[in-house]
């Protein structure tokens, strides 16, 4: 039907109608009939007209693929910043001298691989980390694979140095990097280069040393997270060996919300959990390098906390810093006496308050000597190797400025309970006196509002009837939940 007779039609009808419905037809009846139909019609017609004209132009559109899409199984995609090809490794010179000076050379444990653990990229080279500490001054390869990890023929030659360290070049469009001994070895399985290119995105960042052992930990990981954050950090690197499934709940939500990244420690050899500490600290050296201007490497039982009036956080403090030369900011420690474990599980509110770490131990020591077991914050590109403790050696700067107990300490709550290391007990003892000395109010009130607060959210699970929880069991079929069945004797 053309579109002239429809309209005529319809023209007709509305004048017929508004004369009586008998000009029509013989009743009411046929006047509706004959309005539906022709309604109908209309609506047919349109509907005919819209789909011929706009649905088959769009059909030829999406012939045309969306431009982010236009690349097939075979392609990586083009990446400004992975198109570089270096040849060399910068501070070559100034390695070798450090090499022949036997600097970061201990020969510990039994890897026969190198054991790649991570890989980062800055714009004039690659560092590999390693899990492995007994290679040191191996020759390698570094090996590259593109985003389909297939390989570029294009190795270059290295050596293990520094410990748990293979610096490589870098080769365009590689993604992923791996480690060999010899050109013709099956290499280990490759891991992500990860892009350390632009501006830092953090000021101060976190190192949290290696997760173990039997004592729960919700309450210490929180209280750590919670005290770095109302200190300034803005991001934690989690380095994890094992901890209950109950803790890892709590890890797992900061990792949601971006708080944390972990680092699960972990190859294809034996050593014991305590001894991971040297691979983990080499390894949050090189993963904060330019990810952080600067970075905090301690243990989950320890605090570093400011002592002067003119300083209320730790970024207080390095924002006065404005000599480049400062390279490792060297803090001494203070020991305070932990009688007990921490809880395993949140109970209530009140449990949580009690048994919050500064709550609960403030008995704390004089402050240690020099090299008492002091801990750092570093600048981590400025730095070449780490100690535990302290660099081992630095590209510019001061390889440690102390910091000034009256300035800043390290608040280390040591447990009595000797698990590993059975020196850690007399060490503490030996800088009595003893004092009773609570951290600063405002951090009080401030901390105890953040651990509750995410504790809370975290295991406070809001909880309903039972017949309300069976509704939904019902929902995915005949299931009944336990609680149902008891409530009904069966």
């Amino acid at each position: 039907m053309r579109k002239e007779d429809v309209s005529d039609r319809w023209s007709l009808l509305v004048a017929q109608g508004s004369g009586g419905s008998e000009k029509i037809g013989n009743s009411s009846n046929s006047w509706k009939s004959h309005a539906l139909f022709y309604t109908f019609s209309v609506v047919l017609f349109v509907n005919i007209v819209y789909f011929s004209i706009f649905v088959t132009d769009k059909s030829q559109d999406d012939d045309l693929e969306d431009p982010i899409f236009a690349f097939n199984s075979s392609h990586c995609p083009y990446e400004e910043w992975n198109t570089i090809r270096t040849s060399e490794i910068p501070n070559s010179k100034l390695h070798a001298e450090w090499a022949s000076k036997n600097i970061s050379n201990p020969i510990y444990l039994y890897h026969t691989l190198p054991s790649v653990l991570a890989a980062f990229v800055y714009k004039d080279q690659i560092t590999v980390t390693l899990t492995s500490e007994n290679q040191y001054n191996a020759s390698v390869f570094c090996r590259y694979y593109d985003c389909r990890r297939q390989e570029i023929i294009d190795p270059f030659p290295s050596v293990i140095y520094p410990v748990s360290t293979v610096f490589c070049a870098r080769r365009p469009g590689a993604k992923y990097i791996s480690i060999s001994k010899t050109l013709n070895d099956t290499t280990e399985y490759s891991v992500p280069i990860i892009p350390r290119i632009d501006k830092p995105p953090h000021y101060l960042t976190v190192c949290m040393a290696t997760l173990y052992g039997d004592e729960p930990k919700f309450l210490q990981i929180v209280d750590f997270i919670e005290y770095y954050k109302l200190q300034g950090a803005t991001f934690f690197h989690i380095y994890l060996r094992n901890v209950t499934d109950y803790d890892r709940i709590l890890l797992d939500d900061y990792v949601r919300t971006g708080d944390i990244e972990i680092i699960k420690m972990h190859d294809h050899f034996w050593r014991d959990d305590f001894m991971w500490h040297n691979a983990q600290i080499n390894d949050c050296h090189h993963r904060n390098k330019y990810f952080s201007k600067w970075t905090a490497v301690v243990d989950i039982d320890e605090r570093i906390e400011m002592r002067s009036r003119e300083y209320r956080t730790i970024t207080d403090y390095l924002d006065s810093i404005h000599n480049a030369s400062i390279v490792n900011l060297h803090f001494r420690v203070q020991w305070v006496i932990k009688q007990d474990n921490t809880p395993a599980r949140y109970e209530n509110e009140e449990q949580l308050t009690r048994e919050m770490l500064f709550h609960k131990y403030q008995n704390i020591s004089q402050p240690g000597g020099l090299w008492d077991q002091p801990k750092c914050i570093i600048r981590p590109e400025k730095v070449f190797a780490m100690h535990i403790h302290i660099p081992l050696a630095v590209y510019s700067g001061e390889r440690f400025t102390p910091v000034d107990p009256s300035v800043g300490v390290v608040r280390h709550y040591r447990n009595v309970e000797q698990r590993v290391f059975n020196t850690g007990l007399k060490v503490m003892m030996s800088h009595a006196p003893f004092k009773i000395n609570p951290i600063d109010k405002w951090i009080d009130e401030e901390l105890t509002k953040s651990i509750v607060k995410r504790v809370q959210w975290v295991y406070d699970i809001s909880d309903l009837p039972c017949i309300k929880k069976q509704e939904m069991y019902w929902v995915y079929g005949n299931i009944n939940s336990e609680c149902w069945l008891r409530m009904n004797g069966l």
